[in-house]
Parts: structure tokens; C-alpha cells; sequence
């Protein structure tokens, strides 16, 4: 999942600051029919809207998905406590950044699209912007570092499931199991 959401990652940011910088092309054009860089500026911001959504979504349900398997696993197989503990706080620290990432995105094009149509003052939408650009950084930064710690925790869980499954039921069992799912 990581090598993913780096490619995923990269692309927003890319998407963000060009977003941004024809922004400043935007606003220093003549409003009309002939606008190439505002409608060009809009198009892109919408893009961005929606591939940081998309970013945020896909990390929001990896964590969802990752931890009910790290929580059933240790279910059934009786882990430590630690091991679902560790899971839950992955989860709780990346939910914050995934929600303000599409707070902040929601409220940039709101303000965006109010001084485009509204005449609101365009300085609280470039305000915003630079706020969510620099969020959107470190956000995620954090939320890479917090999916190898997951990642890491489901290789551990993994582990310590196979090497109970096997004390439980031997090492032929392990083997079957696996040439069943590889026969399907």
C-alpha cells in the first residue's frame, strides 16, 4: 500500500501546486470568454479536489479494512492486547489528517468557487489555498509513515498467526491451506 500511496501522494501535491500556481495566471487575466488560464485554473482545481478526496478515501479505507482483520485476527487467534491497541491508534492518528485534508480541499474550492461567482475577496481563497498546500505536505507525510507502521503490524500479525496456526495444526496444515488458495 505504501508504494501506492507515494505514486497517489506525489500526484496530488503535483496536482496542488499546479493548481496553485496557475492560479496567480488566473487572477492577473482579464475575466471573459477568452480566459484560457481561469478556465484552465478551474478545471485543474477541480481535478485536484477530487484526486485529494480520492487520496484521503483510499488511506481512510485501508485503515478500516487493515484493522478489523488485525482485530479478527487476534480474535481468533487470542493476540496480545497490544496488537489491536497498536492497530486502533494507527488508524485514530491518520483519521485526522484524512478529515482535515478533505475539510480543508472542500472548504479551498468553496472559497475558490465564491470569488470566481460570488465576488467574494479572493485573498481568503489564496489564504486557504496555501494553508491546505502546506497541510497536504506534512499530512501526508504522516499518513505514509503511519501506513508502514500499519504495514509493519500486519506482517507481524501474519506471522504470529502462521506460527500458531502451525503449532495448533502442524505444518502440513499451513501447506494445504496454501495450495488450496493458490489452486483457486
Amino acid at each position: 500500500m505504501y508504494r501506492i500511496f507515494l505514486t497517489l501522494a506525489v500526484t496530488d501535491v503535483s496536482l496542488l501546486l499546479a493548481s496553485f500556481v496557475l492560479g496567480f495566471g488566473a487572477s492577473a487575466e482579464p475575466r471573459g470568454p477568452g480566459a484560457v488560464w481561469h478556465g484552465t485554473h478551474v478545471l485543474i482545481g477541480i481535478l485536484t479536489t477530487m484526486v485529494t478526496l480520492l487520496v484521503h478515501s483510499i488511506v481512510y479505507t485501508y485503515f478500516l479494512g487493515t484493522h478489523k482483520w488485525v482485530k479478527e485476527v487476534a480474535r481468533v487467534y487470542q493476540l496480545p492486547d497490544w496488537v489491536v491497541g497498536q492497530s486502533k491508534k494507527n488508524k485514530s492518528k491518520a483519521f485526522r489528517f484524512e478529515f482535515w485534508g478533505m475539510s480543508l480541499i472542500g472548504i479551498t474550492a468553496w472559497l475558490g468557487a465564491g470569488a470566481d461567482v460570488q465576488g467574494m475577496n479572493p485573498l481568503w481563497h489564496l489564504g486557504v489555498v496555501t494553508l491546505t498546500f502546506a497541510f497536504h505536505l506534512g499530512a501526508f507525510t504522516v499518513e505514509y509513515m503511519t501506513i508502514v507502521a500499519q504495514s509493519r503490524l500486519l506482517l507481524e500479525v501474519k506471522a504470529r498467526a502462521d506460527t500458531l496456526r502451525e503449532e495448533r495444526y502442524g505444518p502440513e496444515a499451513s501447506k494445504e491451506e496454501l495450495e488450496e488458495r493458490s489452486a483457486v
